[in-house]
């Protein structure tokens, strides 16, 4: 059986300085990265506005949801942009009960407007009831009578969250002119849908309506509860089109007493609360600390008061938790600095810190020669997610993508503009703010070398076809779970397959399978463990999904806590990389099917565990290290990409720290190094590799097999 393995960890100065830090893999292909994507992150026409996109349709090509290799068909939909970015707050299980939802169209031929999209639903009642012996009986939902005009909702809408607070389903969906919402009692009864002044707040959020001030209204929520407390947050999002060639202005003050925004901010992320399930809203539209372009676009406020550069926040790159009274929300750009804001009374005060930057000089690669491409960063894809422990801590998770940075007037630091390398980075990020504190975020994680054998295709070969999911990484999309009683916490995560291809050819786009990945803090040490493939490692199916059938899954969403030792999450499972309105080329329109599963984490056993705390982040002289292969079966090759020459030492320790391996002091020079380990005389384990130089000294992991 394929199993995937771990990536020796390595910290996030890594990630921010090479596209190629810490791969298992072979490199990323050069000619997918040096196409430098022109457009802003998050540009779906669709998603924002329902005006119609530039460029051919899509392919009509009908075809009837197939169900994924595991799972139960809970849904379908043409409309397979289900998130920009990480998707949020889908399922939610209280008591026996089990809601899903999603963004659903019943009506091939109608993109790009998708005039009829609405909110997807299903509903078990014995979905979280073990032992785990046969499938939960989902209802039917919206399935049952699709096509149907909006499924839940009377009107167009987009991007549903749900939760369980007061005996009541709530669900809030965006409607391109505020929010609207819907609810019934938990799995029974007539929905409600919302009084136009209920949540009226949402729909025109700025003040006065200007030439260059456009009217703003709320879209792309994410919602979470404590009990009856429901937290909201959500983007500003204009409403009016600005005139032909006019830049994006600062937003305008935020209509809410008390309350302006810092100007620079495009799209800015708000936050709302309710106290009683979603009647009424006491917090309406508040700008949280920090969520400002000062923090999160590193950027002066010019002396006439206005911003250096306009940060755009939208396109639901931004992330909500709780956990009792605790709150956290998040928020990144491309390129720019990860903020989290977090409330320990309920929402009511608020503090806030920096998860990732500010970008210095020792961050930044050189790459390309146009004027514009100075300098680039990895960082933060926007696809982030949260989830918050007993003890109140926060543990966030992030793909990763590598943009263009720029300095800012008036500033050191460098900033990321809404531009990326299409398929250029492939890391999964985690951070907490207790073990990590002040620090920068790890790389836990990277995408699977186990490669399946496809026809007429190169064994363990990248696609490198134009990004499917615009500026995301080829790890991303995680989606957080805390098992509140251990202590532990989990990431579903979608990751491109090596050796897939939706056409069989190098120039195609490669597949998604699901991974789970597992981090525990035992006697107070954050540990991470191998990852799984979901398909192949968890579900038995003998090479992957992806792989066999031709399946992509993508956009995962878990309810946010262990319910009874299981994770409950959906996705949507697809037969072609991409979606009918982004990436290049764009999707045929086909029926897509959604998926429920359950996943008992007490039934899975980890291997190989490594300590988090091990790393450190790498010196400023170093740009990036990797041992590939990684895992190896005994001889492997060390690559040193350095800034500056050095001359180091290396040697290997196992995990009882003696020295199993040395090589003698020898002169690297500035730019690219190998250095070849030979472990073929070590029993199977875990080893770790220290570079000590006259500069610098790192230690990183390798796996002998």
């Amino acid at each position: 059986m394929n199993k995937k393995l771990l990536l020796g960890l390595l910290a996030l100065a890594a990630a921010h300085t090479a596209a190629e830090a810490q791969s298992r893999r072979p490199h990323i292909n050069r000619a997918a990265l040096a196409r430098l994507v022109s457009q802003p992150l998050h540009s779906t026409v669709d998603a924002r506005t329902g005006t119609p996109r530039t460029g051919p349709p899509a392919q009509q090509r009908v075809q009837a949801p197939s169900p994924a290799s595991w799972g139960q068909l809970i849904g379908q939909t043409v409309y397979d942009l289900q998130t920009n970015s990480a998707t949020a707050n889908r399922v939610m299980v209280s008591g026996a009960n089990t809601s899903a939802v999603w963004t659903q169209s019943c009506a091939p031929g109608s993109a790009p407007n998708f005039t009829n999209r609405g909110i997807g639903y299903n509903f078990a009642a014995d979905a979280n009831v073990m032992p785990v012996t046969t499938d939960p009986t989902f209802v039917g939902g919206t399935v049952a009578n699709c096509p149907s005009n909006f499924g839940l909702a009377n009107v167009r809408t987009g991007w549903p969250e749900v939760v369980h607070t007061n005996g009541n389903e709530v669900v809030v969906a965006h409607t391109g002119t505020g929010l609207f919402k819907t609810s019934r009692p938990v799995g029974a009864g007539t929905w409600t849908p919302t009084p136009t002044a209920d949540m009226a707040f949402t729909r025109l959020i700025d003040g006065p309506v200007g030439p260059r001030i456009p009217a703003a209204a709320a879209t792309w929520p994410r919602m979470v509860n404590n009990g009856s407390t429901v937290h909201l947050v959500y983007c500003d999002n204009p409403t009016v089109p600005l005139p032909a060639g006019t830049p994006n202005p600062p937003q305008a003050p935020i209509d809410h007493t008390g309350t302006a925004q810092t100007p620079g901010i495009a799209l800015p992320v708000v936050y709302s609360r309710s106290l009683d399930g979603g009647l009424t809203w006491d917090k309406r539209n508040v700008v949280l600390p920090m969520f400002d372009n000062a923090s999160i676009g590193s950027g002066a406020v010019l002396p006439n008061g206005a911003a250096n550069d306009t940060v755009n926040l939208g396109g639901d790159g931004y992330a909500i938790a709780v956990n009792g009274n605790y709150v956290a929300v998040c928020t990144s750009d491309g390129g720019r600095n990860a903020v989290v804001a977090k409330s320990s009374d309920g929402g009511n005060t608020w503090t806030a810190q920096m998860i990732d930057g500010n970008f210095t000089d020792a961050d930044t690669t050189l790459v390309g020669a146009m004027p514009d491409q100075q300098a680039s960063v990895v960082s933060s894809d926007g696809s982030t997610s949260m989830v918050i422990d007993n003890s109140g801590t926060i543990h966030w998770f992030s793909g990763t993508c590598r943009f263009p940075v720029k300095k800012r007037a008036g500033s050191p630091y460098w900033s990321g503009y809404n531009r990326y390398y299409a398929n250029s980075s492939e890391y999964l990020l985690y951070w907490n703010d207790r073990e990590f504190s002040g620090r920068r975020p790890v790389v836990i994680d990277s995408i699977d070398t186990v490669c399946p054998v496809v026809p007429n295709f190169t064994p363990c070969a990248l696609a490198s076809g134009d990004a499917a999911y615009q500026a995301a990484g080829l790890l991303s999309y995680p989606t957080a779970v805390v098992d509140a009683a251990r202590g532990d916490v989990y990431v579903i995560y979608a990751a491109a397959r090596l050796g897939t291809s939706n056409n069989a050819l190098v120039e195609g786009q490669f597949l998604r399978d699901l991974y789970l990945q597992r981090i525990s803090f035992a006697g107070g040490q954050a540990t991470a463990y191998r990852s799984k493939s979901i398909s192949r490692d968890i579900e038995m199916i003998a090479d992957g999904a992806a792989a066999a059938n031709g399946e992509e899954s993508m956009f995962p969403s878990a309810h946010h806590f262990v319910e009874n030792d299981m994770i409950h999450y959906q996705w949507m499972s697809d037969f072609e990389p991409g979606t009918a309105l982004q990436g290049d080329p764009v999707d045929d329109e086909n029926e897509n099917a959604v998926m429920y599963d359950r996943i008992n984490v007490a039934a899975l056993s980890w291997a190989d565990p490594a300590p988090l705390s091990v790393r450190g982040d790498l010196p400023a002289n170093v740009i990036s290290t990797s041992v590939a292969p990684n895992p190896t079966t005994g001889k492997t090759t060390l690559h040193l990409n350095l800034k500056q020459d050095a001359r180091a030492t290396i040697t290997v320790r196992n995990v009882l720290g003696q020295e199993v391996l040395r090589v003698a002091a020898t002169s690297l020079t500035a730019g690219a190094n190998t250095v070849s380990l030979d472990l073929s005389a070590q029993s199977a384990g875990v080893y770790f590799y220290t570079v000590s130089s006259d500069k610098f000294s790192l230690t990183q992991r390798v796996v002998k097999n």
